[in-house]
This record gives C-alpha cells, structure tokens and sequence, in this order.
C-alpha cells in the first residue's frame, strides 16, 4: 500500500528543513531569492537520472520529484513553486532533439541553475481544454519565427536569466506552436513585478513580445495536442505536491495547538488529515510509473482535491493559533497568504470545476 504521506525521508526532509526554514520569511518577503533554495535540491529533483537524450525528462523519478516538492512546500511555499516551474520547463525541454538550442544549450543550463525555466502555459493550457485563443501569434521570416503579443501571467522571469516555453499561433495557418523564447532575446519585456499578496520572491509578472525573433529550431514541437496530453498530467501532480506539502505543515502545525478550548477542532482536524492522507497516496500512485501516469481527469481531480485541502487546513491552522497567526509577519499568516493563491492558480478553481463538469 502507498504510503500516506509526501515527504521525503526523515534524514532527507531534516536536511532540507535546516536551509529552507531559516530562509523562509525572508524569501516570502522578497529579501532572499528563490534560486539558492533551487540550487540545493538540484541534485536531487531536476538532476538526470537516464542521460539527455530525446525522450529523457530529468528527473525521470517523479515521486522524488514530487516529494521534494512537497518537503520545500512543508517549509517555503515560494521556493517549492518555484522549483516546480523550473521541473516542469525541464519536462518540456527533455523532449527537444538532440542537435536542437532547446537540448543542447538550455536543457544544461537549467540543469546546473544558471538560468530558470518559466512555464508560461496558462494560456496554452485554456486553449487546450476550451479552444480559447493563444494571445501570442508567431510569423515565419526566413529561419526565424517573429513573435508578437503578450503572456498574461508566468513565474521565475528573473531577465535575463531565463527560459520561458510558450505556445503560439502560427500566423499563416493558425496551427499552435511550443517555442522556446531565451530571457535575453531583443523584444522581449518583463512588465515591472506587481505588489502580491504572497509568493513575492518568485518573478511573476506578465511578459510582452514585441517582434521577437527567435531561429525556427527553438520551436519546440508543432505537435500540440499530443505534447499537452503528454504533459498535463506532470503539470497537475506536481502542482498538487506543492499543496499538499503547505498543507500537511499546516495540520501538524493546528495539532500542536489543540489543547483547552481548542479540542473542539479536533474532528475538523482528523477529517482533513484524513483527507491528507488518501490525497498522498493517490499522488504516490500517480506518480509512481511516468509511463502509467493517470488520466488527465483523474489528476485534474487530484489537483482541485489538494488545492481545497490546502486552503481548509491552512484556514484550520488560523483558527487554532488564534491571535499569534493573526500577526502578519507569522508563519501561519504567511500559509494563509499562499493558499489564497491556490484557488487562482492556473489551472483555477473554475476552471478545473468547469473541465470536470464537461468531461462527467
């Protein structure tokens, strides 16, 4: 039987605990960086496990993948998003041929953190489940595809240091394409970071491309739909890692302080740790065997799941700390700024309800 829990071994989650805990306030108030903290999991949750070569996605152990996710989430929420973006961009980037920019020159680089990997697939993502229009559009000239338009919204664009893996429409055919955009390419603009709620230290902002010329072998596949349905269920499990870990710590974090009146909340609490549980052993499952990943509904279920739970248990962890959680600058209120990401998040809330609700 899978285990019910996500975290990494103890003698692993304790190492990673003595450098993110201490880290912690200061990468959620934007004063430390989140690639220090990517950097020290390389090794273990981005490094190859199978060489680089077309087909090997590094790490192709997914649940070390996901229960480092989860063990940084346990302590920062930021830096474990931030490694997700980065994992999945290596995801992508795995199965660029060899030869190519994307295989030779950026699959090592991110590999050794010099730059970030940015999965700017929100849109594509929509596109996909609902045939909503990709707001970026690309015109061949020559060798070179020009790319125009905007991303709503992508994560770890820490200019110029950067990959950013993209979907756009073809301009003479329509056809939607996954390029590659290198953060220094000429045209390509970060808007100024805005003032968030959390997550402040992991670069997210909206991207502009105006006239940005990248060569043809930076488009990664014109296969779109198979590429999605090759990834999307990655994408969602590893999401769901990220919630899980901030959730688990805020249970254990309400069970400390379930004594006097308190007591009351215990059936709250046993419920979610309940749900805790099933939620890491589906994803243990999930992620188990790359080539028996679940179907994209069932992971879309997963994810709305571990979200929800995210969400409850950190709302639970408030109530039980009463007036200390209230501080702004505790852990707790910290927890609670991240999880009210959680619900609008790409894929949102609605959005996942809404996919589940068509595909019943």
């Amino acid at each position: 039987m899978a285990r019910d829990d996500l975290l990494l071994p103890p003698e692993h989650r304790d190492h990673l605990a003595a450098f993110f805990e201490p880290r912690a306030a200061a990468v959620d108030a934007g004063a430390a960086g989140v690639k220090e903290g990517i950097a020290f999991v390389a090794d273990g949750a981005l490094a190859p496990s199978a060489g680089l070569h077309p087909g090997a996605a590094p790490n192709d152990d997914l649940l070390r993948v996901a229960e480092t996710i989860a063990t940084v989430a346990w302590s920062d929420m930021s830096t474990a998003f931030s490694l997700w973006c980065q994992r999945m961009v290596l995801e992508y980037l795995g199965w660029a041929p060899a030869g190519s920019p994307p295989h030779d020159l950026a699959l090592p680089q991110l590999l050794r953190t010099e730059r970030l990997g940015s999965t700017a697939l929100a849109s594509a993502m929509a596109h996909h489940v609902s045939g909503a229009p990709l707001p970026l559009t690309a015109r061949r000239a020559g060798n070179a595809l020009v790319l125009n338009g905007r991303v709503p919204w992508a994560s770890n664009l820490f200019q110029p240091d950067f990959y950013m893996v993209t979907a756009v429409a073809d301009a003479d055919d329509g056809r939607a394409l996954f390029v590659v955009v290198p953060g220094d390419t000429p045209g390509l603009r970060i808007a100024p970071q805005p003032s968030l709620l959390a997550l402040q230290a992991t670069g997210s902002s909206s991207a502009i491309l105006d006239d940005v010329r990248i060569g043809v072998d930076w488009c990664l596949t014109a296969d779109f739909t198979p590429f999605i349905a090759r990834v999307r269920p990655t994408f969602l499990l590893l999401q769901s890692s990220f919630c899980w870990g901030l959730a688990r710590r805020a249970l254990t974090e309400a069970r400390a302080a379930l004594h006097g009146v308190n007591e009351v909340l215990r059936p709250d609490l046993d419920e979610l740790e309940a749900m805790a549980a099933r939620l890491a052993r589906q994803i243990r499952c999930g992620v188990q065997d790359r080539r028996a990943l679940p179907a994209t509904r069932d992971a879309v279920q997963i994810r709305l799941a571990a979200a929800r739970l995210a969400t409850a248990a950190v709302a639970l962890e408030a109530k039980a700390l009463g007036g200390r959680g209230y501080v702004s600058g505790s852990a707790t209120a910290r927890r609670v700024r991240e999880a009210a990401f959680l619900p609008i998040q790409s894929p949102t809330e609605g959005q996942l309800r809404w996919e589940l609700s068509r595909s019943a």
